[in-house]
């Protein structure tokens, strides 16, 4: 899963570094990007979020306690389910598309030429939510059943539509940035397809059944109301935050756009994939109520995610201006963009741990069927994060917006650990001390050589420079090299498994 990912992250920076080649950090990027964050915000809503958190635990429960079949079934009433609300979110999507951009970029109104283009794309890209509602329902049901290629592998396709959109179809369109648009709806489509052999495989029925009347589907309801509400309360965040930047001068929310990107690039290939293949194994535990095994489980997937998370969440901080110059600064993107961009990403740097670690909280309290909890916490974090980015943006701008989400994470996180410790098995230990210790000692060392490094680069020359390529190479290679060599000395568990496990490999080659 975690190879998938890490190619699907990839292929995103470089549909990223295209866009931002060919449009720059202008107004019409600025209205691609909310454009596109609107579906995507009712996608994690209907699907990614609050369906696939409360379908999967469900799912196992019926086929462990009555018989596949019997999930199988329960999966096919959920795809109609899933099918009937987003056809009709994306029918009322495509008509109140003036008023959702409203909602999402207020700030757009004051230039109609960008607002009317920003209402254009929505509606091209509207569609797209009910593509991605059902690659995460057929996420659900594979990963139940331990299969995590094909969902992974998912994201591949949708880059690779966008990336061809650039320049096999805006190229001849009079408005260029809606090829882009038909490049996101032909991604989903081939994204669905990929999913067919592999439900085959695990005998799920492609056909909708009547959902109506059902009582696993009725306790699907009742679990996806308080999850939906948590996940809402989230996306709530997006739509304040998107809003205040909308008021921000122009491009602006396009360096808040790609400087967030290149921290999911880091989640997303590691904490979230961790995650995401552990959530099943937290649901079967949780349903035969092996809590060694759920301490278990918790502490191998935590301590593996700081290992990534921690010495990324520094190096991004530290370097941040040399990664998005040698990234980003080609094209129409501007050393002024660069700046602007790798500002944001030091504060976006600093929230990575804590975004990692409640994506695991989380899947933890909906694996044991408690969603109250995460939404309360939510609506607490949401409130600080929205008054935080205020006032931190009068002065700071995009940079203050930021500022506020990363330490509203921070809060988010020690309230989530406060309602974990009042379950009895959870005070137990299963947190990986020891090796975070460790990790967050590697970490500082290999800061002192990244900044080291970073200060003989001549950044403002960028990619096309020989020498950049050679200092940026070095901090990259050099710092992981230091970081693993460190913990070597440490002795820390998980290292010293993974390098055994290499020199096994090694040895029988």
């Amino acid at each position: 899963m975690t190879i998938f990912t890490l190619f699907s992250r990839i292929l995103g920076a470089v549909r990223d570094l295209v866009i931002a080649h060919v449009f720059g950090a202008g107004w019409i990027t600025d209205a691609f990007v909310q454009a596109f964050t609107i579906p995507n915000v009712l996608r994690r809503l209907t699907a990614e979020g609050s369906m696939t958190l409360a379908f999967l635990p469900l799912y196992t429960e019926i086929r462990e306690r009555e018989n596949p079949h019997a999930a199988r079934k329960f999966a096919a009433k959920t795809l109609g389910l899933v099918l009937a609300a987003t056809t009709i979110l994306t029918g009322l999507g495509i008509i109140f598309s003036p008023q959702l951009v409203y909602l999402f970029a207020a700030g757009f109104a004051s230039s109609p030429e960008k607002y009317e283009l920003t209402v254009l794309l929505t509606r091209v890209m509207f569609p797209y939510l009910i593509f991605a509602s059902l690659v995460a329902w057929a996420m659900g049901v594979l990963n139940a059943e331990g299969r995590f290629a094909a969902p992974a592998a998912a994201p591949v396709l949708l880059n690779i539509g966008i990336i061809g959109a650039a320049f096999g179809i805006s190229p001849f369109l009079d408005e260029p940035i809606i090829g882009i648009g038909f490049g996101v709806l032909l991604g989903g489509i081939a994204q669905i397809i990929l999913q067919v052999p592999s439900l085959r495989k695990v005998g799920q029925s492609l056909k909708p059944q009547n959902f109506f009347n059902d009582e696993n589907i009725q306790r699907l309801l009742k679990l996806l109301g308080p999850s939906l509400l948590g996940v809402a309360v989230y996306q709530i965040n997006i739509i304040v935050l998107r809003n205040l930047a909308s008021f921000m001068p122009s491009g602006q929310v396009t360096h808040y756009y790609n400087a967030s990107r290149l921290s999911e690039l880091t989640l997303g290939i590691f904490a979230f994939a961790l995650t995401t293949a552990s959530f099943p194994e937290l649901s079967r535990h949780t349903a035969s109520e092996n809590w060694e095994k759920i301490r278990s489980t918790l502490r191998f997937t935590m301590s593996t995610t700081l290992l990534v998370v921690l010495p990324a969440s520094v190096g991004l901080a530290i370097a941040a201006e040399p990664i998005v110059a040698m990234l980003y600064f080609h094209g129409a993107y501007a050393w002024s963009d660069v700046q602007i961009t790798a500002l944001t990403l030091q504060a976006f740097a600093l929230s990575i741990p804590a975004v990692a670690m409640i994506r695991l909280q989380t899947a933890l309290f909906y694996a044991l069927k408690d969603t109250r909890t995460p939404v309360k916490v939510s609506l607490f974090s949401i409130l600080l994060t929205g008054l935080l980015g205020w006032w931190l943006s009068q002065s700071l701008e995009i940079f203050g917006l930021a500022l506020g989400l990363a330490a509203g994470t921070w809060f988010q996180w020690g309230l989530l650990n406060f309602f974990l410790l009042k379950e009895t098995e959870l005070r137990k230990k299963w947190w990986p001390l020891r090796s975070s210790l460790f990790y967050l000692l590697a970490s500082g060392g290999m800061a002192g050589f990244t900044w080291f490094t970073s200060g003989y680069g001549l950044w403002e020359k960028g990619a096309f420079l020989f020498y950049n390529w050679v200092i940026f190479l070095v901090l990259l290679a050099g710092s992981a090299f230091l970081y693993v060599l460190l913990l070597l000395i440490f002795r820390e568990e998980q290292v010293l498994k993974m390098a055994n496990r290499l020199n096994s490999k090694i040895k029988q080659l």
